[in-house]
């Protein structure tokens, strides 16, 4: 049988895997550890010696050394009182207790090293090796060593894990998904009224129900001043609501999702276009009609005040190369999850643990819930730097909360990437 709800899982899990995944067959062991001791072009035999002459200092933390794991199914892993557990045992406990979820990791695995055989590329351990300092250094501002000390101690991630099931396939879906990415005119006229135009601050109420929507703006409409009070006794959204329903950040043109900027823009700064009369233009305490968000999410907001845009000139060379890369780098993650769900539909996996079956060509669920302004719905591309190899059940569900201005988002989200690929040069 087609089993759809495994089939999303899986989709979670490659999605999850955005910035995960493992080494390719270019990549040995030997390579995974010389990567952690350091960098893949240092003569480790050559160092030896100094090493050894060289004093220890007391406050020196020890170095990340490989573990030797007996790799031969009757091999003993521990040993308790002369009597063996056998890596086998071990491995069947595993199966039984986290089989499904590490299998749907190593599916995701298996997708971007086909992909990436299928188009001749590869990432290598330099690579991966550059990736780490880079992000280590961006991240927390340390070394190599203390990163990988950190997020081992503190997220439960081995520097193995690391390198092998977040930092490759991060680099490989770079490689995959970026052909892909085109920035447009359009895309950067759009970019820079976000970053750089008008924002506007708003109290909101989120119901779920149109009907509860429109009953509760036919009372605001007779009382217009009672949008705080209704904000803190009717809206659902826990973030805003001990506040009067005020937005932590104000909104931006074109913050996503975009339907509900252009609606607040629309009603609450640009107002009718055909409509000359000043007087009609609309204020501080004007409200908008109901505004769909998704299925079962209905919003009104209510205009607190317009911040005016910062006096930027777009043509600015330098402020353009921004705005390209900030739009490439987010449109490259889009570009990475929709490589992944393309991945997964195309391809057959006949999961002989769960007995379930995804055909070719058969789509893959995806989750329906979205956030609200800013990021795209559905699962996204985690962040290489303390992102964990663990798939999640199906297409990340966010659910819905503050409204956020696009260009913080955004910013954060570029801040957060490396950049092993250079985007190329805008027209």
């Amino acid at each position: 049988m087609i089993a759809k709800e495994r089939c999303g899982k899986v989709v979670g899990a490659v999605l999850a895997l955005a910035l995960a995944g493992t080494f390719g067959p270019r990549v040995s062991e030997a390579q995974v550890s010389q990567l952690l001791k350091g960098r893949s072009g240092s003569n480790t035999q050559a160092q030896a010696p100094a090493q050894a002459q060289a004093p220890t200092r007391p406050q020196e933390q020890p170095k990340l050394v490989m573990t030797a794991v007996p790799v031969n199914p009757n091999d003993p892993i521990a040993i308790i009182n002369k009597e063996p557990i056998t890596r086998a045992q071990l491995a069947d406990e595993c199966v039984a207790r986290k089989g499904e979820e590490i299998l749907e990791t190593l599916i995701a695995r298996r997708l971007i090293e086909q992909a990436l055989r299928k188009q001749k590329l590869e990432v290598t351990a330099a690579e991966i090796n550059a990736e780490i300092d880079n992000v280590a250094n961006r991240v927390a501002g340390i070394g190599r060593e203390a990163w990988l000390r950190t997020l081992d101690k503190e997220r439960g991630i081995s520097p193995v894990q690391y390198a092998r099931d977040i930092i490759y396939p991060a680099l490989a879906l770079r490689k995959l998904a970026g052909p892909r990415v085109q920035v447009t005119d359009a895309d950067m006229k759009n970019a820079f009224e976000a970053q750089y135009g008008e924002k506007l601050r708003c109290r909101m109420i989120m119901v779920d129900k149109l009907q509860t929507a429109q009953e509760i703006w036919e009372d605001l409409r007779k009382n217009p001043g009672g949008f705080e009070k209704m904000a803190m006794e009717r809206s659902m959204d826990s973030g805003s609501r001990s506040l009067g329903g005020l937005l932590a950040e104000p909104i931006s043109r074109h913050a996503y999702p975009q339907t509900v900027s252009d609606a607040a823009f629309s009603q609450l700064v640009d107002g009718d276009p055909r409509d000359k009369d000043p007087a009609h233009k609309p204020k501080n305490g004007d409200f908008t009609g109901p505004i769909q968000v998704a299925e079962a999410t209905w919003i009104l907001l209510r205009r607190e005040g317009v911040i005016e845009g910062q006096d930027v000139d777009p043509k600015n060379p330098a402020v353009r190369k921004q705005t390209y890369e900030m739009i490439y780098e987010v449109k490259l993650k889009e570009a990475m999850g929709a490589y992944m769900v393309d991945l997964m539909q195309t391809s057959e996996i006949d999961n002989k643990l769960t007995g379930k079956v995804k055909l070719a060509n058969q789509p893959a669920e995806a989750g329906s819930e979205i956030q609200l302004m800013g990021h795209k719905p559905g699962p996204r591309a985690t962040d290489t730097a303390t992102a964990r190899p663990v798939p999640s059940a199906g297409a990340t569900a966010v659910s819905p909360s503050t409204p956020a201005a696009l260009s913080p988002d955004v910013a954060k989200e570029a801040q957060s990437l490396s950049k092993p690929l250079k985007a190329p040069a805008p027209k």
